[in-house]
């Protein structure tokens, strides 16, 4: 009913944040968190987590389970180990023992597990308080052996995930930008974790599929003069990078309620 509905929101907005509640009653300082969602969310919900985490408990130890995909965009963040767990997919439930055990570990090896975060809700006070800063390791400044100039157009074609929305430009927009960029003597790297859809054109450099995001993040950061992406992890990562380079980005996003506008 609407009226229920209603009460969720205040007591969302209003209530006992229960990450708080479950931080004041914490017995120890290992703490593990599973995560299987996007790769944004390292940045706009998993940095805030792991803030609030050591405001009540500075010492704390910090551990993420998550997919292989995910992994490097943990290294991101400061002073936490990360575990992969082979056999995790995005939106499917996985096994959180056998993925603990492929480690030698069990969950009585941690103070606290946190199974199914909801940094949405959960990290609420961050919105237009915290940024989030992204630690950039030097080491991944080292992309000579990709052998690319500069200056490129860096593109994230789509989000490659689903929601209860579009997000993503029609294919023929994108094709019809890549002419006219060509046309003006740029070239464009297209990043993203499969070549889907097809893009074959003179000019344009599909990565998808061939880099770390390590790399393509370092690309982005060393070649890139332009980046033109969607609401993706991609923007978010760029975009909170506590590192200085030169970067004209254009987001095809203007929805204040979501992503690094949300974050205000």
């Amino acid at each position: 009913p609407l009226e229920d509905l209603m009460l969720k929101r205040l007591w969302r907005a209003y209530g006992i944040n229960p990450f708080d509640r479950l931080l004041r009653k914490a017995q120890g300082k290992r703490f593990l968190i599973c995560w299987n969602r996007g790769l944004g969310d390292i940045a706009l919900g998993m940095y805030a987590l792991v803030h609030r985490i050591r405001q009540f408990i500075p010492d704390a130890e910090v551990t993420f389970l998550t997919r292989s995909d995910l992994a490097q965009g943990f290294s991101l963040l400061e002073k936490v180990s990360v575990l992969i767990h082979p056999e995790m997919r995005r939106k499917e439930a996985f096994d959180l023992d056998a993925g603990l055990a492929k480690h030698s570990l069990k969950r009585a090896d941690f103070d606290l597990v946190i199974e199914h975060p909801d940094p949405t809700y959960w990290c609420q006070w961050q919105l237009g308080k915290l940024i989030p800063r992204l630690q950039w390791n030097t080491e991944w400044d080292r992309i000579d052996h990709l052998h690319l100039k500069r200056p490129y157009l860096g593109v994230h074609v789509q989000t490659e995930t689903s929601y209860g929305y579009e997000k993503n430009w029609p294919i023929e927009h994108w094709k019809a930008l890549f002419e006219r960029v060509r046309a003006a003597g740029v070239e464009i790297l297209l990043f993203g974790n499969a070549p889907v859809p097809v893009i074959e054109m003179p000019g344009v450099i599909d990565l998808r599929g061939q880099t770390t995001l390590a790399e393509m993040l370092s690309l982005i950061k060393q070649k890139c003069s332009w980046l033109v992406v969607p609401d993706s992890g991609v923007l978010s990562l760029t975009y909170f990078l506590d590192c200085s380079f030169p970067l004209k980005i254009v987001s095809l996003w203007s929805d204040p309620r979501q992503g690094i506008l949300k974050q205000n």
